[in-house]
């Protein structure tokens, strides 16, 4: 970094144990412009026609729960009919996570989002491998904000799950990287993985509206053969959650028939850091930046927040070829003959590296011992 840090932090700022804290205020002005600068860029969002249709999803089921049960009655929570679900479906880099955020932010249907006591019916639950039927019980119970010192069987994490949904008016629960659900082998854990889902949005005393979002994998989930040799019920339960679920799919994108989109977010980034990516709207290079993002349309934007960060750094205002190479290469550590903005064969590199995330820990792509332990390697 170019700016010099002061050699102690200001007297005026108290002692912190935030280590972000405590690097902002070791940092010089030139330092924390640049971050200043970039945090506004990746927080920016460019919208298209796929947020309209998530929209128009997510209000149809605003409307399924606005109607009235019994007609005799007055409107409330108590008086509305079965959930439905909804399913988001794109692959790694494609914007999904950025597209919710966008929808939720400052959205009056969904107010103080990420705020437990703050009364939003919405609340997000990360589902992490291995997804057992108990872990997402338990991960729904956090998420509600309710914290437990002991490990729950699955039994009691999903009564809590369901008295703090009720007792907290949450209507909406959001399960994100659900394709991992998908990765559970275990047939009796599919199978009640199903029927709690569709359980959840026909409880007869608070159903609820899952959204479940995740990469194309995720599409498994919805097919007839999911279940391998189901119960009758266990059928039922899936026949039930996918007649129930809209579906919203994220698609690659194409430099010419997106073109139009895709210059438009340049130029939104162009305003917000000053700086000219006059280069990037060229018919090859905005074909290089597809290409090298996979075909997916938050890389294809990460690819030139990155190559603006160079650029900047570099103390310039007109953002180069260049300067895209430099950022693929950080962000791949692919060597120059396979980077997408140097080599004349460009169309011919596979890109998919740029969506590949570190080896997932799932317990149940581990050999086994007897006793169900992972088994030690030998020395």
């Amino acid at each position: 970094m170019k700016s010099k840090a002061p050699s102690t932090p200001p007297e005026s700022d108290p002692p912190s144990n935030d280590p972000i804290k405590l690097w902002r205020r070791l940092s010089g002005p030139t330092t924390l412009k640049h971050v200043a600068l970039m945090e506004k860029l990746k927080a920016h969002y460019v919208t298209t026609s796929r947020d309209d249709d998530l929209a128009q999803k997510i209000d149809l089921m605003i409307m399924d729960n606005m109607e009235r049960r019994d007609l005799s009655r007055p409107e409330g929570v108590d008086n509305r009919g079965e959930g439905s679900a909804i399913a988001i479906i794109a692959p790694s880099g494609a914007g999904k996570t950025k597209a919710m955020q966008h929808f939720l932010k400052d959205n009056p249907y969904f107010p103080n989002y990420r705020n437990p006591k703050g009364g939003c019916p919405l609340i997000t639950i990360q589902t992490r491998a291995p997804a057992t039927l108990g872990q997402l019980g338990l991960a729904t119970v956090h998420a509600c904000g309710y914290r437990t010192k002991t490990h729950l069987p699955e039994n009691e994490a999903w009564a809590l799950a369901r008295f703090q949904m009720q007792h907290q008016n949450i209507l909406v629960p959001h399960f994100e990287e659900a394709q991992r659900i998908i990765k559970q082998k275990n047939r009796l854990e599919r199978s009640k993985i199903v029927e709690t889902f569709a359980g959840l949005m026909t409880d007869l005393d608070w159903p609820v509206n899952p959204i479940i979002s995740g990469l194309r994998e995720l599409r498994r989930l919805f097919d007839d053969d999911f279940l391998d040799e189901p119960t009758p019920e266990a059928r039922e339960s899936h026949t039930t959650l996918t007649r129930r679920t809209r579906f919203v799919e994220f698609h690659p994108i194409d430099p010419k028939h997106d073109r139009k989109d895709l210059d438009r977010g340049l130029g939104e980034y162009e305003k917000l850091a000053g700086v000219s990516l006059k280069a990037a709207k060229e018919t090859e290079m905005r074909a290089r930046i597809c290409h090298g993002a996979a075909r997916q349309f938050g890389l294809f934007f990460e690819l030139t927040v990155l190559a603006i960060g160079v650029c900047v750094l570099s103390g310039r205002k007109v953002v180069t070829q260049q300067d895209y190479a430099d950022g693929y290469a950080a962000r791949t550590l692919q060597p120059v003959e396979l980077n997408v903005f140097v080599s004349d064969y460009w169309q011919d590199i596979d890109t998919s590296i740029i969506q590949h995330r570190p080896k997932e820990e799932d317990d149940e792509d581990e050999p086994k011992t007897k006793k169900g332990k992972p088994r030690r390697s030998d020395p």
